[in-house]
């Protein structure tokens, strides 16, 4: 059994290379593609996120979050693709990739565990064997974060997936989603925010969503009504493309993803710009367009998933073993080690 993982970030782009349509995860060392056995997957959600922010939390009319999360699900349940991600329902768990219970949960984190009181001093901050993050709730950012006030490199993840898979076959086991969410501390947050990011509920583009974003030192700040961010929805339907196995299709950091073309390179006529995809790896305050997936993602699910005797929904695939331990989503400038 391994862990797999990629990442969602900006950096300084390299030379152009030719551009592909969607790219599947595959194991590290046998090169199979990653894809789930059965056409049904149940998954769950830890719903201990004491910091939401008030435009998540439920009222008598319903629950914001709750309905972002299955509606983010629900985009990769297309007509073309014989998947379905139901869900089902709250569990206790905080733990994590083989740490965890293997129900494929949704976690809110609070915060960077080098930022928390006891985690920034519990030895597990520095054993990668030992989950911090489940221990203490917090997000498990780097040692070198320890008394920081700004820490790039790792306060840029918004969210990270962890897929346990069998390298043999491809078949993915268990896949669980952290959401690195805001510890409570009221203010302006920062970017990168010294306190986890604001994920926030608001409808989408056209409707009443706020414009002003509490992550840019402006008003509304973190904990009041008005304040728009991160915006949940987003970020989790981008997730669970890494949930069903699917790879971003271009890189910010050629060092570590030689086999993808850089973002900025070029896409032939007609394509889908990559900064237009929903498993392009950078994301924004304020963005909504991942909330929706564009023909290349659609593509992307149709093929791993086809509907029995049904099509094949077109698209390219591009392969490529890669050492990969979770799913990173990161914003800019650039994600986790």
């Amino acid at each position: 059994m391994r862990s797999a993982l990629a990442a969602l970030a900006a950096a300084a782009l390299a030379a152009a290379t030719p551009a592909r349509a969607f790219v599947r995860t595959t194991a590290e060392r046998t090169g199979k593609p990653l894809a789930w056995r059965f056409p049904v997957v149940p998954w769950h959600v830890n719903r201990d996120w004491p910091a939401t922010s008030p435009s998540c939390r439920p009222t008598p009319a319903g629950d914001p979050t709750l309905d972002a999360l299955r509606a983010s699900f629900a985009q990769w349940e297309q007509p073309c693709a014989n998947l379905e991600l139901p869900y089902a329902g709250e569990v206790p768990e905080l733990h994590t990739g083989d740490g965890g219970s293997y129900e494929n949960v949704v976690v809110f984190r609070r915060g960077w565990c080098s930022q928390h009181d006891q985690a920034k001093l519990d030895p597990c901050m520095s054993d990668p064997d030992v989950d911090c993050g489940g221990i203490y709730g917090c997000f498990e950012d780097s040692t070198d974060c320890i008394g920081q006030t700004s820490c790039p490199l790792d306060w840029g993840i918004v969210a990270l997936t962890s897929v346990l898979y069998d390298p043999s076959s491809g078949r993915i086991l268990d896949a669980d989603i952290e959401l690195n969410g805001w510890d409570g501390v009221a203010g302006n947050i920062g970017s990168p925010p010294q306190h986890g990011w604001y994920f926030t509920c608001y409808p989408g583009a056209g409707t009443a969503q706020p414009q002003a974003t509490c992550n840019r030192y402006g008003e509304p700040t973190a904990g009041q009504p008005d304040c728009a961010s991160m915006d949940l929805q987003n970020t989790v339907t981008h997730e669970v493309g890494h949930f069903v196995g699917l790879r971003h299709p271009c890189t910010t950091d050629r060092n570590r993803e030689p086999d993808l073309p850089s973002c900025g390179a070029g896409v032939p006529a007609g394509a889908v710009p990559f900064a237009d995809r929903t498993m392009s790896p950078t994301t924004d305050v304020l963005e909504t367009k991942k909330r929706h997936l564009s023909p290349d993602d659609l593509a992307g699910l149709c093929a791993i998933y086809p509907e029995p005797g049904g099509c094949g929904c077109g698209g390219g695939q591009g392969a490529g073993a890669v050492s990969l331990l979770a799913v990173l989503l990161a914003l800019r400038p650039r994600r986790r080690r």
